[in-house]
């Protein structure tokens, strides 16, 4: 405030955040301590504080009936938990399992109870596609509707040598629309999250043309 004043001299880096906050962008320094994140600096905030809200509540309340995928800063991270529960609840070596997927048609306040086994996620949607609820399966586009929201997914670890689903759209899910990221020191990458098996009644190639992805926020 001191510096915007003209009381003290204002630093290179000051200069950059305050012209971010006059453009509603948000400052490079955030950036970099924060989470991939496209949107302007008023909705980056609004994400930063329901963050903030999902994390609390989860610390105070204990376990979630249904996850905010969207919310964590490592989704991965997430995955990888419900791996090694099910590891551990079922004496199975977590290196076997795999993330498998059942959609469901509900929205997260119609989930009552949480599944025996992994978790319900939501907070996602769908690019070039959209999942239709009546049908149970995925569906092209709905005219001038870019995003579809998309319904509770239960996440299922599985033994990979036996998940062989078929009539699937492995559907890739990104955290951000760039699609694009880089490894990691922990081997993941900064952007891609997982494929999830979404049912479908069209070849994986009708998909892959309409490049239909997941995303975990918009950039508005």
């Amino acid at each position: 405030q001191r510096a915007i004043k003209g009381e003290v001299v204002m630093s290179g880096e000051l200069e950059i955040m305050y012209n971010c906050f006059v453009f509603q962008k948000v400052p490079p320094a955030w950036e970099e301590a924060g989470y991939p994140c496209l949107k302007p600096l008023p909705s980056w905030v609004e994400d930063f504080l329901a963050r903030i809200s999902f994390m609390r509540s989860w610390l105070l309340e204990g376990p979630r009936k249904c996850y905010w995928l969207s919310g964590f800063f490592f989704p991965q991270g997430f995955m990888t938990a419900v791996k090694q529960t099910y590891s551990r609840d079922f004496k199975i070596a977590v290196d076997t399992l795999r993330i498998g997927c059942e959609m469901t048609a509900l929205d997260p306040k119609d989930i009552e109870l949480p599944p025996v086994t992994g978790a319900y996620v939501y907070g996602l949607f769908m690019e070039g596609g959209r999942f239709n609820r009546n049908a149970m399966r995925m569906d092209d586009s709905i005219p001038r509707v870019l995003l579809d929201v998309m319904p509770c997914i239960w996440l299922k670890p599985v033994i990979t040598a036996d998940y062989h689903p078929t009539s699937v759209y492995d559907c890739p899910l990104y955290k951000t629309s760039i699609r694009a990221g880089t490894l990691s020191t922990t081997g993941h990458s900064t952007n891609f999250v997982v494929a999830l098996p979404i049912p479908t009644e069209t070849t994986q190639d009708h998909w892959i043309r309409r490049g239909c992805a997941m995303l975990c926020m918009t950039n508005e």
